[in-house]
């Protein structure tokens, strides 16, 4: 009685160990696991990575798929990856930028508040303000600007053209279509022809950095899964350098043969060993699955984007691999997929349903609309959200004014004087250019 009890503890402290060793990998992104192991490494003569090809894991499923299109030559998201190792030093700013780098328009501008980024992604608002900084530095200036007049701004620093009088002729560049030269002069106190030598300059700028590299391209950023459409089903890798595997080492295989004691520091290690090659292993299996169960669901998403999402929970996908809700969460975090659409957050494809013509969809239904009903309006009298709101509704979709305004403001879309106003000042600045 006495040896079963002894024997049940120690099995007990040995479960426990993997199920917090597990539980510990799961939660840890490609930085903070590749730390790990190596740190691992150094003082475990029992483990090794295996770095063999690039991808591991391969879930298949063949299923019909429409042909979805792929484009791989370079565009200005792969441009601009290229070249955060000159800016970004640190894992988890890299990690900051990548997020940035999703919401990027082929305009070059983001359009998306920093703090949506930061709530989003449970960023520190702070360190997100501080990337924003480094990345508009990067080439062509002006890209990641949030408006007409920031843009501007960036370029006239890369040019070495900001002084004070630049500086207030930028912030007060609505101004240039109510008001005659001499006057905004005055204004300005400066002199016409310093005024006018700067009104060319800023002509020359570029308000849209970004469309030098056209806008048909895919993001090409490095993601922690790769998902392909292959003779009509999908292919889902796992990105190596995201998801290692770990073997025992023939020192670990020798040390097992020898029949090792239950005890000592050398045991310790081994079982360490094991517990680790476990868990990294149910962390690479649990995320193939994982990423299988959602695009399982979301089929159209590969050929239409967002606006085709269907609702999904995560507690529905939990049930279907045989999870918790909270690993599905866990996993989802900072997980990164590259698919024909480019790079996206796993995170982005869960949503809860709104109702449009008597069906459930998603809030993406609703983003769509409201993009495209500005794209459309009349510049000189845009419309207001009211009459946004009743435009959605006649359409079959139950949205609020409030939900409206939210929506657009996630969108970087300003209000209707906002818009008309710079509508007035793309149009000047372009007729110039030409």
């Amino acid at each position: 009685m006495k040896t079963s009890f002894s024997h049940s503890v120690r099995q007990g402290k040995m479960l426990n160990h993997v199920m917090v060793q597990a539980v510990g990998i799961m939660r840890m992104d490609r930085v903070e696991l590749n730390e790990f192991l190596a740190q691992t490494i150094e003082r475990n003569p029992f483990v090794e990575i295996d770095r063999g090809a690039q991808f591991l894991g391969t879930h298949s499923d063949n299923r019909d798929t429409p042909e979805v299109p792929s484009d791989t030559q370079i565009s200005l998201y792969q441009n601009t990856a290229d070249q955060f190792p000159r800016v970004f030093r640190l894992g988890h700013e890299t990690r900051i930028a990548l997020a940035f780098l999703q919401e990027i328009e082929p305009s070059g501008w983001l359009t998306v508040p920093v703090e949506r980024i930061a709530k989003d992604n449970s960023f520190d608002i702070e360190a997100c303000h501080n990337v924003l900084a480094r990345l508009q530095t990067l080439e062509p200036a002006g890209i990641f600007a949030r408006d007409l007049k920031e843009c501007l701004r960036l370029q006239a620093i890369e040019r070495d053209l900001l002084d004070d009088v630049m500086a207030a002729l930028i912030e007060h560049l609505d101004q240039l279509m109510t008001c005659k030269l001499p006057a905004l002069a005055r204004r300005l106190k400066t002199d016409t022809q310093s005024l006018a030598r700067r009104i060319d300059q800023i002509r020359r700028m570029d308000p849209k950095p970004g469309s030098v590299f056209g806008v048909e391209e895919v993001r090409q950023i490095s993601s922690d899964v790769v998902l392909n459409v292959i003779d009509q089903g999908l292919s889902i890798e796992l990105n190596r350098s995201s998801y290692p595997t770990i073997r025992l080492s023939p020192i670990a295989e020798s040390y097992a043969s020898d029949k090792p004691s239950q005890n000592g520091a050398l045991h310790e290690l081994f079982h360490e060993a094991r517990a680790l090659q476990t868990a990294v292993e149910t962390r690479n299996s649990t995320t193939l699955d994982l990423v299988a169960a959602v695009f399982a669901r979301q089929r159209d998403f590969l050929i239409h984007g967002y606006p085709a999402l269907t609702p999904m929970r995560m507690s529905e996908i939990a049930d279907d691999i045989d999870v918790s809700e909270a690993t599905v969460s866990r996993i989802s975090s900072g997980l990164s997929v590259q698919c024909p659409l480019g790079s996206i957050a796993m995170k982005s494809l869960f949503c809860n349903p709104v109702s449009y013509c008597d069906q459930p969809q998603t809030k993406h239904v609703a983003l769509q609309m409201i993009r495209k009903l500005i794209a459309g309006e009349d510049k000189e009298l845009p419309l207001n959200d009211r009459k946004i709101t009743c435009l959605m509704q006649k359409s079959g979709l139950r949205v609020s004014r409030r939900t409206v305004t939210k929506y657009r403001q996630s969108l970087g879309l300003g209000p209707p004087a906002t818009r008309r106003k710079k509508a007035e000042l793309s149009l000047l600045l372009n007729q110039e250019r030409v």
